[in-house]
């Protein structure tokens, strides 16, 4: 009884986990969208804790830690997928196309590729919303005039039309959800394998 018991919790368990894949990343992006960084900033807190101890109380102590590092780096980066397909959908439905004057430079030189992000200003000097422009590393300078795509509301931070590319940034955020999903349905499964008396040794 004792076995098919907790071979159930298990099951259940990591079936929550496995839905709280698709709700942890587009719910942050949409909490960060509507709400603000503050609310996407505790969301993300709250998920994390979440995970971790649903992940241990699944695994075990031991792997579970280890499992839930790897599974909270996925996480982030297919949040960030998410988050660049919101704003190449957002850019594409109610986005304005100008030629914009770049105001400022900051390089990042850290990692494998480095990047440049840029201030931009509007013809009459106003800083446009949405953040800064992201291109390769010093790709445009001080004074320079480029076409940019930006939201007037400020929601998705500027793009060169031809930098966005919506299937391939939805076909990544798709793609690595549903790898971290089918991860922790399978290390759900061998669990409740295990507790059901499938293999020997104990799951901590």
């Amino acid at each position: 009884m004792g076995t098919t018991r907790d071979r159930s919790r298990a099951t259940v368990l990591s079936a929550v986990l496995v839905l709280g894949v698709p709700v942890g990343t587009f719910g942050l992006v949409l909490a960060g969208t509507y709400l603000g960084g503050g609310a996407a900033s505790l969301l993300g807190l709250v998920l994390v804790v979440a995970w971790v101890v649903g992940l241990v109380r699944l695994l075990g102590r031991w792997v579970g830690c280890w499992v839930a590092l790897f599974a909270v780096l996925l996480a982030g980066l297919a949040t960030g997928a998410v988050a660049m397909a919101r704003d190449d959908v957002i850019l594409r439905l109610s986005g304005e196309t100008v030629t914009a004057r770049v105001a400022g430079e900051t390089d990042r030189l850290a990692g494998k590729h480095p990047s440049s992000m840029y201030d931009l200003a509007a013809e009459d000097g106003t800083a446009l919303p949405g953040g800064e422009l992201s291109t390769g590393l010093r790709t445009l300078a001080v004074g320079d005039r480029v076409t940019v795509r930006f939201d007037p509301a400020g929601r998705a931070d500027p793009q060169r039309p031809g930098d966005i590319s919506l299937p391939r940034d939805l076909g990544l955020a798709v793609g690595l959800t549903a790898a971290l999903m089918l991860a922790v349905a399978w290390l759900g499964r061998e669990s409740a394998r295990r507790r059901g008396g499938g293999a020997a040794g104990p799951v901590s």
